[in-house]
Order: C-alpha cells, then sequence, then structure tokens
C-alpha cells in the first residue's frame, strides 16, 4: 500500500510558471502523484535526487521538480520511503524462485523476461497441471473463459493472475470477479503490469481447498 498525504505542494515544470497548491499526495508503487492544482505524476525510476530540509521533501526528476511541505516527523519518512527502490513487477507477482509457472496465452514480453529470470520451471503448452501460479492473457470479454482452463492447471494452493487491458476499451475487473466467483475463486490481489495492462489475483478460497474436484 502507497502513503498519501495532503500538504502544501510546489511543482516547477519547467514552463517558467510554478505551481503552488494545497493537494493529495500519493507515493505509489510506480509513481508520484500530486492531484489537484499543481497535478503531475513523476515515474518514481525517473527520481534522480530526494532533499529534505526544515519539513519540506524536495524530489528532483528531469520533467520536474516537485516540493512538498508535510512538516516533521512526515517529512523524515516520505524522504526515506522515496529514496527506496520501487519494486520490480516479479516482486509484486508473488513468484517464488524455482516456482512451477504456466503462462496462458500470455503476450506480455516485459513481464515474461522478469519470470523466466526468477524460474526455470516455466510452461507455455496448451495445457499444465499444478502449477503454483498461472498467468492468463485475456485482451476482450469473450475470453473470460480461458480463466476455467487455467483453474485446472493450478496446485491447490496455487494462484492465478488475469493480466487483462486497463480503460474503457479493457476488461473490466467486475466482469473478471464473476467469472471467478462461477469458478469458487476469490480476488486477493491487483498489480500494475504496464501501461496498458493490469492484472488480477485470483486464489481458491481456503475453505475449498483439499477437496476432491
Amino acid at each position: 500500500m502507497g502513503y498519501e498525504a495532503k500538504c502544501r505542494v510546489q511543482v516547477d515544470d519547467g514552463s517558467g510558471k510554478p505551481r503552488t497548491a494545497e493537494a493529495t499526495v500519493l507515493l505509489e508503487t510506480d509513481d508520484l502523484v500530486v492531484r489537484g492544482g499543481a497535478r503531475i505524476k513523476v515515474p518514481r525510476r525517473d527520481i534522480k535526487q530526494v532533499a529534505r530540509r526544515g519539513g519540506v521533501v524536495t524530489v528532483t526528476a528531469p520533467s520536474a521538480t516537485v516540493k512538498l511541505t508535510l512538516g516533521e516527523p512526515a517529512a523524515t519518512k516520505w524522504e526515506q520511503k522515496l529514496k527506496e527502490p520501487p519494486k520490480r513487477l516479479i516482486d509484486k507477482l508473488d513468484v517464488r524462485p524455482n516456482a512451477k509457472v504456466w503462462l496462458l496465452d500470455l503476450a506480455q514480453q516485459e513481464l515474461e523476461s522478469q519470470i523466466e529470470e526468477r524460474t526455470t520451471n516455466v510452461s507455455r503448452e496448451s495445457s499444465a497441471r499444478e502449477c503454483d501460479v498461472v498467468f492468463v492473457g485475456v485482451e476482450r470479454d469473450g475470453q473470460l473463459t480461458r480463466i476455467e482452463r487455467a483453474v485446472k492447471g493450478m496446485s491447490d494452493n496455487g494462484a492465478i493472475w488475469v493480466v487483462h487491458p486497463k480503460g474503457q476499451e479493457g476488461v473490466s475487473d467486475i466482469a473478471i470477479f464473476e467469472q471467478a466467483k462461477s469458478l469458487d475463486l476469490t480476488y486477493t490481489k491487483v498489480a500494475r503490469v504496464s501501461d496498458t495492462h493490469t492484472a488480477e489475483k485470483l486464489v481458491r478460497p481456503r475453505a475449498s481447498r483439499g477437496k476432491s474436484r
């Protein structure tokens, strides 16, 4: 879960007119987000410097310099958090070293590359059994039935990540949850996969694990 604060923010984006406003600031997994009159989004990977002085945290990136007047002790906590490297995608997806993974109709090059760095036990076949993690690509509503195929390939304590497009033209999380419910699966987590795709994590409820299927 990210950090959130309401504070005075100054944003200098090089336009010659710095913006100052009382704003909500969010430190998310991948971005520093300022809402309101000083609106801006700074990717964490682009942050070059973080400095703190007198309760003000200054974040420097190529796109802008952002000053957060947080006061102490909040400024110290935000400085420490901003200096932490953001988690890699693979670390957000609960894939253990040497886990058995099935990639079912997945087309996400960066994600697949990181999975193969984490484990060599990866299948791209049309079917699989007893997998720790199944990644299933669902690009449109008509492909939601792929989740049922994924269930057949997961172990009793395994997980399914449904990777799908974001936005109004994508596949809604509600449609995924309805499909999951029909298969006796429960939703536990969401993760950003890329600028265009996100993923929902589905597992069997604990009460139903270990029963014959």
